[in-house]
């Protein structure tokens, strides 16, 4: 309801802007044929009810086209297809200015307003879409979808997606504890496991959700089987909108979709998301310019004092278990990667990590930049871009994440990785890895924003006491 109530605003505001700005353009039309000087002539002005009345169409009009846009952006999986149906709305808009002019006869400069109209536009729409994005960070990415099940319902669900939901969502395929010879041939080409190895499957590919396409009633233990395993390592589980007989049939058609959530967010919690989005955006920007002076005597530092470039950049898994590049002041020597393996028999970590105490491939001012952790200040880049946030798990390598044994540890996958949180705060290189994996799951289960803001909180007299620093 909160989310909707703001994309309601957000629209009636963006109508207002589209009718403030036909407005101008009706004005400047009507002026005399010598250019408008000042603001003062400008206003003087007079709009005719005719032209108000057209304003207002335009405004409807402006409206329904983005709205038709934003549906196009939503479906494009590249950045250059998103920024054309931005550009292609503005074009269409751009029509509908330049055909008023022509219409009405204007003696004004129509190249001039329409060129003007065309950048303002354009400008506008583009702030619109950097503003979406900061907000909603990477969810313009597509969900990878399994199906439970193979039968009548399965197929209905994945025509479902490819139709209504094309572009954001990709089906991976079906599991069903039915051999594939008694499943349809387009199925069974799909077919990627039964329930007995879902969480071995889960483990080694990164799943979104889950669409429960069984019929309940006939198949309910392996649906319970499977909905525990996806829930247990994180996968949202939804179920097809007609498998249960509702009472308020408003509140599903309400939601205007196929599936319904089993579990469906809280929406203070998405709010809550949105303000921490904000903070991060603010606070990653804000840090950069205050510690621009830091970040350049840390540059010359790493750059005059050992061979090689001044920053450490490495394929991380991120929120879903996308991979990022992470940014660092390189503390280590520049064939670190390579001589990991040579040190593996000395690694001092439980679990699939990797550490040793006095490692020999941190250089002198390394040593310094990891205890206080400044080293970790690049990442306030990834914050901002949206790959990471301020409080959060740490972005697991690689490497690790392909030790991982249990399915249940993609669960920290479901947030986004941060720079600080509460195996930073309670103990970092000190704590095991079964105790650094129990924080990461608190931290999902108790989150608010009141809890990052108090990580926070905890973390500069953390950093300073150089508190299970390496």
């Amino acid at each position: 309801m909160i989310a909707t109530r703001l994309n309601v605003l957000s629209r009636i505001l963006e109508s207002a802007g589209a009718f403030v700005l036909m407005v101008c353009v009706v004005l400047w039309a009507d002026g005399r044929q010598a250019p408008i000087r000042d603001l003062a002539e400008f206003l003087q002005v007079r709009l005719t009810l005719t032209n108000a009345c057209f304003a207002l169409i335009f405004a409807v009009l402006w409206m329904e086209c983005f709205k038709a846009a934003d549906a196009l952006i939503e479906s494009s999986r590249t950045l250059a297809g998103r920024l054309l149906v931005i550009a292609g709305g503005c074009l269409t808009m751009c029509a509908v200015v330049a055909m008023y002019l022509t219409v009405r006869g204007s003696i004004a400069p129509k190249v001039q307003i329409v060129g003007v109209f065309m950048a303002v536009a354009l400008g506008f729409n583009l702030i619109k879409f950097a503003l979406r994005r900061a907000w909603r960070g990477d969810s313009f990415a597509p969900q990878n979808v399994i199906i439970l099940g193979s039968g009548r319902r399965a197929s209905m669900a994945w025509r479902e997606l490819r139709t209504r939901f094309d572009g954001r969502h990709e089906c991976l395929g079906f599991v069903d504890d039915r051999g594939s010879d008694q499943m349809p041939p387009d199925i069974a080409q799909r077919h990627l496991c039964g329930t007995a190895r879902l969480s071995n499957y889960l483990l080694h590919n990164s799943v979104h959700q889950m669409i429960v396409a069984t019929p309940l009633r006939s198949q309910y233990d392996m649906t319970q089987r499977a909905i525990s395993i996806a829930e247990a390592a994180g996968v949202r589980v939804f179920c097809m909108s007609d498998s249960f007989t509702l009472m308020h049939r408003r509140s599903l058609a309400a939601r205007s979709s196929f599936f319904t959530e089993l579990l469906p967010n809280d929406e203070q919690h998405q709010l809550a998301n949105g303000c921490k989005r904000v903070m991060d955006v603010l606070v990653a920007a804000g840090a950069m310019i205050a510690l621009l002076p830091l970040l350049a005597v840390i540059a010359i530092l790493v750059k005059i004092t050992s061979r090689g470039p001044v920053f450490f950049t490495q394929e991380r898994y991120g929120y879903h278990r996308r991979r990022f590049r992470m940014w660092k002041f390189r503390s280590m020597v520049v064939n670190a990667p390579e001589l990991m393996a040579q040190l593996e028999s000395k690694n001092e970590a439980d679990g699939p990590i990797f550490k040793i105490q006095n490692d020999p491939r941190i250089t002198p001012v390394g040593k310094y930049l990891r205890k206080l952790s400044l080293d970790e200040l690049p990442q306030l880049w990834n914050v901002l871009i949206g790959d990471m946030s301020l409080v959060g798990p740490r972005p697991m390598s690689l490497r690790d994440v392909s030790r991982f044994s249990d399915a249940q540890l993609m669960r920290r996958f479901t947030v986004k990785p941060g720079i600080t949180g509460l195996w930073q705060v309670s103990g970092r290189s000190s704590l095991s890895f079964e105790k650094w994996m129990m924080l990461d799951f608190r931290y999902i289960d108790e989150w608010s924003f009141g809890l990052d803001l108090k990580i926070l909180a905890r973390t500069v007299p953390v950093v300073l006491k150089r508190t299970g620093a390496a």
